[in-house]
């Protein structure tokens, strides 16, 4: 089927919104506080987040067009299982694991936020460097890399054009690291809920060396209002954080301390807006706001 010229893109997937969200007047709608208002806005999951065409790829080839696009709707439409594997199993299963590993660098490479870092590295003299660690992988040897044409491409282009391709690798390097990580499962206390934000993945790199992840790197990630996931790996020099020694793929009531903490770190993390659990309204001296 013929894709339209114009697609309504999401940077943070309406399934994943509508988790967070509630139906007024038969439209699903989120809770919003943006960054350096006192006020909440009502704001529509169909619009929000959503720009025409940001996933695109500039190419005569059409397949390649809506590559990225096509990759976020596959992952999406099995997010659902992750939840239901909580709900009844009160674990995750080989599969909802491989899909959650999948699903993280996924979300990191459609955010604002890292696509604007990417975007700055990429403008400054580092980008060959860079593009040749994210691409690494899908050559024998840096020799081989430098003559590959979809390197070649990336290098060769200027970077509005081409950085949808980048982050393409981008989402690939991350998941060949995220996945030697170990996955605990937080559960939210009792009318505590989960925040979540439009730069949902909590990356704490604390690297060293030019790298985007590294053994001591910690992830975080509000899956829902009910459970965070914390990812880490085992083998890190760095014990201080207490999650980490936490049993894997169990769920854990968060504690007081842990409640507050994490949720300080996740809206810390916010590029813009900090989504809240259900029908929230709330302003300092005037109406709420709908959008």
């Amino acid at each position: 089927m013929k894709q339209p010229k114009n697609q309504n893109q999401h940077i943070i997937p309406q399934v994943y919104l509508k988790q967070f969200g509630y139906i007024s007047n038969d439209q699903y709608k989120v809770s919003v506080l943006k960054t350096g208002e006192k006020f909440t806005r009502q704001k529509s999951i169909k619009s929000f987040l959503a720009q025409t065409n940001i996933f695109d790829i500039e190419s005569d080839n059409p397949e390649i067009e809506r590559l990225f696009e096509s990759l976020n709707c596959d992952i999406e439409n099995v997010y659902s299982e992750i939840l239901s594997d909580l709900e009844t199993e009160n674990k995750l299963s080989n599969k909802s694991k491989a899909i959650l590993l999948q699903l993280i660098p996924n979300f990191i490479a459609r955010s604002n936020e890292w696509r604007s870092n990417l975007i700055y590295l990429l403008n400054s003299d580092a980008k060959e460097n860079i593009l040749k660690m994210i691409c690494a992988h899908r050559a024998e040897n840096l020799e081989e890399l430098v003559q590959r044409d979809f390197y070649r491409v990336m290098v060769d282009n200027p970077v509005d054009e081409i950085i949808n391709r980048a982050l393409l690798f981008f989402q690939e390097y991350l998941l060949r690291r995220i996945g030697h990580y170990e996955i605990v499962i937080l559960k939210s206390q009792e009318g505590k809920p989960w925040f979540t934000t439009d730069n949902p993945i909590v990356l704490e790199n604390r690297t060293r060396k030019f790298e985007f992840m590294s053994k001591e790197s910690e992830v975080y990630f509000p899956l829902n209002p009910e459970y965070l996931i914390y990812l880490h790996f085992r083998d890190s020099d760095d014990k201080t954080n207490e999650l980490r020694n936490l049993e894997s793929n169990v769920i854990h009531i968060a504690t007081d301390e842990q409640n507050f903490d994490l949720q300080q770190k996740v809206m810390r993390n916010a590029h813009e807006y900090v989504i809240i659990d259900g029908e929230f309204k709330y302003r300092i001296g005037k109406e709420v706001i709908e959008d």
